[in-house]
């Protein structure tokens, strides 16, 4: 008599971000169809500089140094398929955020997506992908603070409305989630996972039936 033990159950978290990503896009479509009115962020003079100086150095150039580098990682990690969430990530999010605000002309400009905050949301996001895991904290740290920091300056600064912010960062979720997706498809990534600690019961089941 043969008994076949059960396949172990796939720990890939394809439907968690999927299912993320869309509900990033469904409270993104309820915040620009109820328009709600953002309230008014009022900061000491001495911050308003500071606002300013970050949301001018946020810009096309220096958007384009940071992908350049992280595209350097990717390969030097020999992950080829970071390259592509890279431009996904960043790519798509900017080309969302443009086109929103090209189709959605009569919404005020402070609920729109910020593009300040769409860019460094990206940047981080594609950050998180491609570094080592060793680093992952760190980079997950320094991060979410450049990220905070563009968020409110860019309110600060009177670039962006509080929901405008909020909408930025659906947008970068959302094509977070779908770079994160096509990371999870790497090779490299399929590598890492099939060399994952098993208990000796699930290892030997993987490869063989046990004979009676």
């Amino acid at each position: 008599m043969t008994v076949s033990s059960p396949a172990p159950r796939s720990s890939s978290t394809t439907p968690r971000l999927l299912a993320l990503a869309s509900l990033c896009v469904v409270a993104l479509g309820i915040l620009l169809l109820l328009r709600p009115t953002s309230p008014t962020v009022t900061v000491p003079e001495s911050l308003e500089s500071v606002a300013d100086w970050v949301i001018i150095h946020v810009d096309v150039t220096t958007v384009l140094a940071a992908t350049t580098a992280l595209a350097v990682v990717s390969m030097v990690r020999n992950l080829h398929y970071g390259i592509g969430a890279i431009l996904m990530l960043g790519v798509g999010a900017n080309l969302t955020t443009a086109a929103l605000g090209s189709w959605i002309t009569d919404a005020p400009t402070t609920l729109l997506p910020s593009g300040h905050v769409v860019a460094a949301a990206a940047l981080y996001g594609s950050a998180v992908l491609v570094s080592a895991p060793r680093w992952r904290p760190v980079v997950i740290g320094l991060g979410i603070s450049g990220v905070a920091g563009v968020c409110i300056s860019a309110s600060a600064a009177e670039m962006s409305g509080i929901f405008g912010v909020i909408a930025g960062l659906l947008v970068a979720a959302a094509w977070g989630c779908a770079a994160a997706v096509l990371m999870e498809r790497s090779p490299i990534a399929a590598q890492r996972e099939a060399l994952r600690a098993d208990t000796a019961v699930v290892a030997f089941s993987r490869h063989r039936s046990i004979h009676l």
